[in-house]
């Protein structure tokens, strides 16, 4: 739709005027908050990998701490403790040889004896 100027009154033109610069502030908005979505995502992406990183770093000291236990089931209860993976509580203490997980029995029992 081609309309030149010398059709429009001046109240057309100035109506005109109007909606073409409605028109470049709703486009500035829109990119605007296309600009705050992409920043957002980015903040979603950067907390993702920072929570990625926690769990790998956790899991490491699990790993660590599981083996300290099958070596030396004394050691690897302080390490687990020191990291605060582990309450001293002995309750705490009970329900994790209880699941038991990645901990070798004669460990747990050799644990268990010592107390």
């Amino acid at each position: 739709l081609d309309i030149y100027p010398a059709e429009l009154s001046s109240g057309e033109t100035e109506e005109l005027q109007r909606i073409k610069w409605h028109r470049k502030q709703l486009l500035e908005d829109i990119q605007k908050l296309k600009d705050e979505i992409a920043d957002v995502f980015a903040q979603i992406d950067c907390f993702e990998s920072a929570e990625e990183s926690r769990m790998a770093q956790k899991e490491k000291e699990l790993c660590t701490g599981r083996k300290k236990f099958n070596m030396d089931p004394a050691k690897g209860i302080q390490y687990f403790i020191e990291h605060k993976l582990l309450t001293p509580d002995i309750q705490d203490i009970a329900r994790f040889l209880y699941k038991g997980e990645g901990l070798n029995k004669t460990a747990i029992g050799t644990y268990l004896g010592e107390r």
